[in-house]
């Protein structure tokens, strides 16, 4: 179900482009004048007080390259700081499971192997016989 929702998803936007692309470029065929562009006075020091002649197609050209740039640069920056929360929330977990790893020994602590399962009457009558003395075990 999600493949086909994903593939007709992909085939609108593809088709929407295509006809965005058609709408255009018959716009700009009929729009193939020069049109005069008054500089605006704080960039007047740059380009001069004169009008400049521009060719109509370039100039919308260049806002919808303009418009495509920065919804691109939004959109690659917001998957940016997604990779980045999802690298981050990893290394917090590997952290946290590292100190875990670290602290197993204080939490579940291993079995004492080397002693034997049952307690030993002639050792638990030795040292007692060493605590009553007063020797230190030391």
């Amino acid at each position: 179900m999600i493949r086909w929702l994903r593939l007709i998803a992909t085939a609108t936007i593809i088709l929407s482009l295509i006809g965005l692309g058609v709408i255009s470029g018959l716009f700009l065929v009929a729009n193939s004048g020069w049109i005069p562009v008054t500089i605006p006075p704080w960039l007047q020091g740059l380009f001069g007080e004169r009008p400049h002649d521009v060719w109509l197609p370039a100039l919308i050209g260049g806002w919808l390259a303009a418009a495509v740039l920065l919804a691109g640069l939004v959109l690659w920056s917001m998957f940016y700081v997604w990779r980045r929360r999802q690298y981050e929330a990893l290394i917090g977990r590997l952290e946290r499971e590292l100190a875990k790893l670290r602290n197993l020994p204080f939490t579940e602590p291993a079995p004492l192997e080397d002693l034997p399962e049952q307690p030993s009457l002639a050792a638990a009558r030795v040292m007692n016989a060493l605590d009553d003395d007063g020797v230190d075990a030391r």
